[in-house]
Formats: C-alpha cells, sequence, structure tokens
C-alpha cells in the first residue's frame, strides 16, 4: 500500500468544497486503496492525524464491507478513543453492520 499516495489523496479531498461533485471520486479510489489489506489499512490508519482519520471516516463502512476484518473495527475503534471529539462511535457501528 501506498501511503504517500493515500496521503496526497486525503490532501486533496480536503481541499474540495462539501458540495464539489469530485468527492466521489476521491472517496472510491480510497475505499480501493484502504480495501486491499486490512493489515495495511490499520498500519495505515494507525499513522493518521485528526483530519485525515476524519475525512476517512466517510468510507468507513465500506472498507469495512470489503474488509470483512474485525481487527479493522476494533482499530476504529481505537482511533474512536484517540480522538472522541470526532464522534465516530455511529460511524463505526453502522461499519460493524456492514460486516454482517
Amino acid at each position: 500500500m501506498d501511503f504517500i499516495e493515500i496521503k496526497n489523496l486525503l490532501k486533496e479531498r480536503s481541499l474540495l468544497h462539501m458540495n464539489d461533485p469530485s468527492i466521489e471520486k476521491y472517496r472510491e479510489k480510497l475505499i480501493n486503496l484502504l480495501s486491499i489489506s486490512a493489515r495495511d489499512t490499520i498500519e495505515f490508519l494507525e499513522s493518521c492525524n485528526k483530519d485525515e482519520v476524519l475525512l476517512i471516516s466517510e468510507v468507513f463502512e465500506e472498507i469495512a464491507y470489503n474488509l470483512q476484518s474485525n481487527d479493522y473495527i476494533n482499530c476504529l475503534k481505537i482511533i474512536d478513543m484517540k480522538y472522541p471529539d470526532l464522534n465516530l462511535t455511529n460511524i463505526i457501528e453502522i461499519a460493524k453492520e456492514y460486516m454482517e
């Protein structure tokens, strides 16, 4: 997994207005890249800062569906504890449901 490529995608995505239709293109790329390997995705998420986590949280569910990994969900829970002000708990619960 190319961490630099994903970080660059996140930077580009962060510059877009929330109603920009090209956001979907970035979401698709993130989903594809972060759905390759649960181990690599977890390692990447552990290296992310708060702003990056917030952007990736937009696709937590799709990644959970693709990875079907309890380790991934556990990583999200740890990130939720690390950044409680992001209020990720509900998103993580939905991601967990995507695995069922």
